[in-house]
C-alpha cells in the first residue's frame, strides 16, 4: 500500500504536535519586552504612569529618544493584545495561565491610559473599569445616613458630626517630633509579624524618609533588588493606627513584600522582564492597594491592633491617655462609610457635583476635616479613579482569603494572603 507524502507529513506534525507543545511562555516573552517598552514610552508622556522601573537602562534611554507617540502607544498595545488572545493555552501550566492574564489586561489597560492622555474622555466607572478592570458599587445616601445615625449616638459632644469626629480624633494626634519615632516602631513590628508568617527574599531592604508637600500621605518607591524607599508626608495630621496602618501597607506585609516577591520569583526567578517595571495606572494597582489595605487585618488580627497602640505605641508618641475602646466602636462603624469617598470622587469628575457640593459631602459623610480637603482634591484630580483601588481592592482581597481559608483563622489568613502575593497580579484571580 503507498500512503501519500501529504498524509505522513500530516501523521508527522501531528506527532510532533503533541510530543513537543509550543512554549507559550517563551512566546510571551517578546510580548512582554514590548510592554515594558510601550509602558516607558507612556511613561514620556505621564510621569506618574511608571511607579517603579529596574529594568535595562537602555530601555529607558530608547523610549525618550523615540518619543513615540499617544496614538502610536495605544495601536501598539493593541497589536500585542491580538497576540496574545491568538495563543493556544490549552498546554500552559497555570501560573503561565496568569502570566498572559496579567499581560492581556496590561495592555489593554495601557492602551486605555493612551487614549485618555490622547484627549478621550472617560466617566469615572468607565476609566475604572477601562485601567483597573473593576468597578466601585454605589450606595444610597440612605446606606450612609443610617451608618451617620450611629456615629451619632457614639461620638461625644454636639454639633456637626464632622467637626466631632475631628475633636475626638485629637486624643490620638501624633506630635509632630515623635511622629518618626512612632511610625517607625510600627513599621518594625509588621516586618517583626510578617517575618513570624511568610518568608521574604534574602536581603529585602527598606529605607525611611520624612517628606513635605505631597497629595498622598505616604509612598513606597520601590527600586529592584528588594530595595524600598519608604516616604511618609508629615504635612498632614497623623493619628495613632497611622504607625501599623502605613507600615503594614507601605511595608510589609504590603507594598514593599508584594513588590519583593514579584521581583525575586518571577523577575529574577523566570526571567519575566514584566516585573522590571511596576505601572501605576494599571489592573495591579487593585492587588497592590487591596493588600495593603488588608496587610492591617493580618497582621494585627482582633484585639491585638489596640493592645499594640496601648502599650507600645501611645508611651513613644507621648500620649498618656486615650479612649481606645470608643475609638474601636467608631472604627466598626465606620467601614459603612468606606466608599463615600469614591461616591464624592466619582460625582466630582464627571461633573455633576461642583467644589462645593463635593466637600458637603466629603464632610457630611466621609468625615474628612477641613484642613485636609484640599489634599482629598489634590489627590483625586491627579490619581482620579485610582482611588477604587483602596477599598474595592481590599474587598477583593479579603473574598479572595476567605475563600481561600474558609474556615478563618489568623494562620490560615496568612498562607491565603502569602499564596495570592506569590502569583502575578492577574485580575482574574479575583473571578467570582
Amino acid at each position: 500500500m503507498r500512503v501519500s507524502t501529504c498524509l505522513i507529513l500530516s501523521i508527522l506534525c501531528a506527532s510532533c504536535a503533541r510530543q513537543a507543545p509550543i512554549d507559550v511562555e517563551a512566546r510571551m516573552n517578546p510580548i512582554a519586552e514590548q510592554y515594558v517598552r510601550l509602558a516607558l514610552s507612556l511613561g514620556e508622556h505621564d510621569a506618574n504612569y511608571v511607579d517603579a522601573y529596574f529594568g535595562p537602562d537602555e530601555w529607558r534611554d530608547e523610549a525618550k529618544q523615540q518619543a513615540m507617540s499617544l496614538a502610536a502607544i495605544e495601536a501598539g498595545a493593541d497589536a500585542l493584545v491580538a497576540e496574545l488572545q491568538a495563543l493556544d493555552l490549552s498546554t500552559a501550566e497555570p501560573v503561565v495561565a496568569l502570566r498572559h492574564n496579567f499581560l492581556t489586561t496590561h495592555l489593554q489597560s495601557l492602551g486605555a491610559v493612551s487614549r485618555a492622555r490622547n484627549g478621550h474622555v472617560f466617566s469615572f466607572d468607565e476609566e475604572s473599569k477601562a485601567i483597573y478592570g473593576f468597578v466601585a458599587p454605589s450606595f444610597s445616601v440612605e446606606h450612609y445616613d443610617q451608618a451617620i445615625a450611629k456615629l451619632d449616638a457614639v461620638l461625644p459632644g454636639e454639633g456637626p458630626l464632622h467637626e466631632r469626629f475631628s475633636a475626638f480624633r485629637q486624643q490620638f494626634r501624633i506630635p509632630a517630633d515623635r511622629l518618626e519615632e512612632v511610625v517607625a516602631k510600627g513599621v518594625e513590628e509588621c516586618r517583626a509579624r510578617t517575618l513570624q508568617n511568610m518568608t521574604l527574599p534574602d536581603g529585602e531592604f527598606y529605607e525611611m524618609e520624612m517628606v513635605s508637600g505631597n497629595p498622598w500621605s505616604a509612598y513606597n518607591w520601590f527600586q529592584g533588588n528588594a530595595k524600598s524607599l519608604i516616604q511618609i508626608e508629615t504635612s498632614r495630621p497623623k493619628y495613632l493606627g497611622t504607625s501599623i496602618r502605613l507600615g503594614c501597607h507601605e511595608g510589609y506585609p504590603g507594598h514593599h513584600t508584594y513588590s519583593s516577591m514579584l521581583e525575586h520569583q518571577y523577575g529574577q526567578g523566570r526571567g519575566w522582564v514584566e516585573f522590571s517595571m511596576f505601572p501605576l495606572f494599571a489592573p495591579m494597582g487593585v492587588i497592590f492597594e487591596g493588600s495593603g489595605n488588608y496587610a492591617e487585618l493580618a497582621a494585627f488580627p482582633g484585639d491585638s491592633r489596640f493592645e499594640f497602640l496601648r502599650n507600645v505605641i501611645m508611651p513613644i508618641a507621648g500620649i498618656e491617655s486615650a479612649d481606645l475602646e470608643t475609638a474601636a466602636l467608631i472604627r466598626e462603624i465606620s467601614e459603612e462609610l468606606r466608599y463615600a469617598g469614591i461616591e464624592a470622587a466619582r460625582h466630582f469628575l464627571d461633573g455633576d457635583w461642583n467644589r462645593d457640593e463635593t466637600i458637603t459631602w466629603l464632610t457630611g459623610y466621609a468625615l474628612i476635616a477641613p484642613e485636609e480637603i484640599d489634599a482629598w482634591f489634590g489627590f483625586t484630580e491627579r490619581y482620579r479613579a485610582y482611588r477604587i483601588n483602596y477599598i474595592l481592592g481590599q474587598d477583593l482581597v479579603e473574598a479572595y482569603v476567605q475563600r481561600e481559608n474558609p474556615g478563618g483563622g489568623a494562620a490560615g489568613n496568612w498562607r491565603a494572603l502569602e499564596k495570592l502575593l506569590s502569583l502575578p497580579p492577574a485580575p482574574v484571580l479575583f473571578a467570582n
